[in-house]
């Protein structure tokens, strides 16, 4: 929902500074399925209202909407993107694993499994100018206007019962993990199960041990009901965050607003890249937290891949995601991943 000064957000011709400057700041809120500013997503979310408000002089200003798709929630991705769809919200942080459910296929080379294993090529995808407008290019499809993407972390699944570390471990399984065609498919491939469910269902699964694990990041970790152990060195993909903006709302931004959010959002990507705390990190505090590090064989590695290929035969049915899929498998033997992007086994 755009809130404050409407008429400058609207289908009418751009107002003068003047006429601005009498109406007010232009505000927009923000919508995340981040519950508080402490997340990785919210983090940025806050450093952008920074930004905007610094970079317009006051004249435009976010307002972040947490937790926006509600506490009790399945599809809370994509309840974030159609809100920004709908209008009724300003703008939107989602997840690009999320959009193949809504008619985006340009980000399924990006969340192919086994893929973007680390934040340095994460980073690299990202800083691609060409590369990442062609990711994004499939967003108007949803309804909405891409404006950048923020990598955030490494994804693994994290077993309850054991570690999720073979093929085998995978049989039967039930997995928690946010919806997402690929990932889903992913999943069924190594023989699991994937749902998404609410906080309250998930937790009830752990306790009478039919949920077996979830798919998520170390830094999630302290929301898990019950310790947990990770295959350090197994990376489904990395998770981006899509920064979106609703068409209208954006067109009705007078042109130094416009500008002002432009430099801010290219800003911050820039300070994400440079800010955001290491996977070593996350996974040392992963262990402080009773958390168990464990690291698959060359063995496991292989036969988890050979179990994705039919996911791989799928996309490659799509010319260009699998001309994206090879672009990324060139870039991925030309980055060397620093020892801070690595996932240590707990002492």
């Amino acid at each position: 929902m755009l809130v404050g000064a409407g008429a400058a957000c609207s289908d009418d011709a751009p107002e003068t500074k003047a006429a601005e400057a009498d109406a007010g700041p232009v505000t927009i809120q923000i919508g995340t399925a981040d519950d508080d500013p402490d997340s990785p997503g919210g983090i940025a979310i806050m450093k952008l209202v920074e930004l905007v408000r610094t970079g317009s002089e006051g004249n435009l200003l976010l307002y972040p909407v947490w937790q926006a798709s509600g506490p009790e929630s399945v599809e809370w991705d994509q309840k974030i993107a159609r809100m920004v769809k709908e209008k009724q919200l300003g703008m939107g942080m989602v997840p690009a694993r999320a959009w193949d459910t809504e008619g985006v296929s340009t980000f399924r080379a990006l969340n192919a499994p086994f893929l973007v294993t680390s934040d340095a090529l994460a980073d690299k995808i990202v800083t691609s100018s060409d590369l990442s407008t062609e990711l994004m290019s499939d967003l108007e499809k949803a309804g909405v206007t891409g404006l950048t993407l923020l990598p955030e972390s490494p994804r693994h699944t994290f077993g309850f019962k054991h570690a999720l570390v073979r093929v085998e471990d995978y049989n039967l399984q039930t997995i928690r993990t946010p919806h997402s065609v690929l990932t889903e498919a992913t999943l069924r491939a190594l023989g699991g199960k994937p749902v998404d469910v609410t906080d309250s269902t998930f937790v009830q699964g752990v306790q009478d041990g039919s949920m077996a694990g979830v798919e998520a990041g170390f830094l999630l970790a302290r929301g898990f009901p019950a310790s947990s152990t990770a295959a350090g060195n197994v990376v489904f993909n990395e998770k981006v965050n899509t920064l979106v903006i609703n068409p209208e709302v954006y067109a009705g931004l007078s042109e130094a607003n416009r500008t002002a959010l432009q430099n801010s959002v290219k800003a911050l990507q820039v300070w994400v890249l440079a800010n955001r705390t290491t996977e070593t990190a996350n996974a040392v505090a992963f262990c402080n937290l009773g958390g168990k590090i464990v690291t698959a064989s060359t063995a496991d590695l292989a036969a988890l891949t050979k179990a994705v290929q039919p996911v791989y035969a799928e996309l490659a049915k799509d010319a260009k995601t699998q001309a994206q899929i090879e672009r990324i498998r060139t870039l991925k033997q030309s980055v060397k991943v620093p020892a801070q992007d690595l996932a240590d086994p707990c002492p």
